[in-house]
């Protein structure tokens, strides 16, 4: 008796069984609930982004913002609710997923739950940047730790670190009575704020530094062979060296001893990176964090002042509307929120949380540096074309 079994066909490769790809999903769920760590780390990176897919949508519809919003003296109503995409600034749209979704909803309810500038009226914006300022040292010793666990541990610091970067904001917009999300620059807590992110990235880079000093990730294939063959004269000193030492007759077993030994010393050594080698990579690494950081902060200023400023007519009004409702000014407000220097912050510590640190600044390093080069271009000429725009039609009205 013969059973015919049917198959599915994948395009032009060979057919597959249906019963192969049953056992794959069987697989699958089983994974998820074995490894319930990363299935809630897989459900909320697809929170973040049916999130993201919402805010495209209100982008497309948002409407000039309030007036209100410009005043320097309007008060906050504590005990509302808290509306993430209402309003939306440009800082906001290009906002990194965690801190708009999470860390700022979390500290915004804070705020207008518990009062807490009304119930600590001492405690100031600066005074909280200070505090975080001294947990990123702290989180220093945790992440040059060898114990994977104590790096997690200095994970969460950093996270608490984060969060309180995100509460300084908001109990400066209340001390202010400022319901505007916007950056204030010029003044003191705008400086106070950029030296303690400053501070907080290089206490972070140092720490990966310093753990990769003392577990040295292992070398490539490539290099490792490269290595073996640049090596073999060595190994050829060795044999001559025992052949001397054979004559002088030194005993045998102590022959042998040095031999194993320094040929697992020489073999570990080629397996393992060199410190001048982790130090040039971790150096590439942060100067394009650095620059990451510079961008977003140079053009969420463009923007603000192009396309969030107050409108003196209706076609200055309506062009502003039209530029940020084009497919092409979402694009880069994308492109930015996921090349921010916050959100490659992130993409590290979730990194140094699975252990995979050496692994993900070896392989983004490249790309990241591509990507971010072209966003900046891109950027760039789309900031101009604006400029130029607002120039022409100043130049009708005159």
């Amino acid at each position: 008796m013969v059973v015919e079994v049917r198959k599915l066909s994948n395009g032009p490769g060979p057919a597959r069984p249906v019963y192969q790809h049953a056992h794959c999903c069987v697989r699958t769920f089983h994974r998820l609930i074995a490894y319930p760590g990363y299935s809630l780390f897989i459900f909320f990176i697809v929170y973040l982004q049916m999130m993201d897919l919402r805010l495209y949508f209100h982008i497309r519809t948002r409407t000039p913002l309030d007036p209100s919003l410009f005043l320097s003296n309007q008060t906050i109503q504590t005990g509302k609710s808290i509306h993430i995409f209402d309003p939306l600034p440009v800082k906001k749209i290009m906002m990194e997923s965690m801190i708009q979704y999470v860390r700022s909803p979390i500290a915004e309810q804070v705020e207008s739950t518990f009062h807490f500038t009304h119930y600590f009226p001492y405690i100031s914006a600066n005074a909280i940047s200070y505090f975080h300022c001294f947990l990123s040292l702290i989180s220093v010793r945790f992440f040059a730790d060898e114990s994977l666990c104590r790096r997690r541990i200095g994970v969460l610091i950093f996270q608490i670190r984060t969060f309180l970067d995100c509460l300084d904001g908001v109990v400066f917009r209340a001390h202010l009575q400022n319901k505007r999300y916007k950056s204030y620059y010029g003044s003191f807590g705008y400086y106070v704020d950029a030296l303690s992110d400053i501070l907080g990235g290089t206490c972070l880079i140092i720490g990966c530094l310093l753990h990769l000093y003392k577990q040295r990730p292992k070398r490539s294939n490539s290099n490792y062979s490269r290595s073996r063959t640049c090596s073999s004269p060595s190994i050829s000193d060795h044999s001559s060296e025992e052949t001397d030492l054979m004559m002088l007759n030194v005993e045998d077993e102590f022959v042998t001893r040095i031999n194993i030994s320094t040929n697992n010393e020489s073999s570990t050594n080629q397996q393992l990176e060199s410190k001048e080698t982790i130090f040039r990579t971790l150096f590439i690494f942060s100067f394009g964090y650095s620059l990451a950081a510079m961008f977003w902060d140079r053009y969420v200023r463009a923007y603000e002042d192009l396309l969030d400023s107050r409108a003196d007519t209706i076609q200055h009004q309506a062009l502003q509307l039209s530029v940020l409702h084009s497919p092409l000014t979402i694009l880069i407000f994308y492109l930015w929120r996921y090349l921010s220097a916050l959100s490659i912050q992130d993409y590290l510590l979730v990194a140094i949380f699975m252990n995979r640190t050496w692994e993900f600044i070896t392989k983004t390093r490249t790309l990241s540096w591509c990507i971010l080069l072209i966003a900046a271009a891109l950027t760039e000429l789309h900031v101009n074309q604006i400029r130029s725009m607002f120039a022409v039609l100043i130049g009708h009205k005159g």
